[in-house]
């Protein structure tokens, strides 16, 4: 009996270590996807606030990046990984998850229609405004799925 139960206990140990190591790792796979998309964005984004000059290939860069680490981002947040791995991610996420895929489909449609259209400086200046309010729909000042993304930006750098 004592054997069963600690070979029970070792099971349980196992299981509990297996569970958050899977939750650490799909933390660090969305903090990953986040990074991406930031550095990916940057450029585009101090373009459009005319400190850097107009770059095509960056922003084109910017906008493939959006959309491909954005379709990764709905399997990134499963019920085990709300809490653990410096995640400062609000539990509003869990809580209104269909509006939190809305936004993030919102952000990937947006990217991709820039894509599209965005050919030279001027269609630029005029598409990816749409494409920066997108972002708007998870890095609220209050109350968003995200930090505010200045906010998000300056932990990122931190964490170089």
């Amino acid at each position: 009996m004592r054997k069963s139960f600690v070979f029970g206990l070792s099971i349980l140990a196992i299981g509990s270590g297996i569970a958050y190591a899977q939750n650490v790792d799909v933390i660090k796979q969305r903090r990953d996807a986040m990074k991406a998309i930031a550095t990916n964005g940057t450029p585009p984004f101090q373009m459009m606030k005319g400190s850097v000059p107009f770059e095509l290939a960056k922003v084109q860069t910017g906008l493939k990046t959006y959309q491909e680490q954005g379709a990764k981002l709905k399997a990134l947040f499963p019920d085990d990984s709300k809490t653990g791995g410096d995640t400062d991610a609000p539990a509003k996420i869990w809580s209104e998850k269909a509006e939190f895929e809305k936004a993030i489909d919102t952000f990937i449609s947006t990217a991709k229609a820039a894509e599209s259209v965005i050919k030279d400086e001027a269609t630029f200046k005029a598409e990816y405004p749409k494409v920066a309010a997108s972002c708007g729909g998870c890095h609220k000042d209050a109350d968003g799925f995200a930090p505010k993304l200045g906010d998000s930006i300056k932990k990122m750098n931190a964490q170089k």
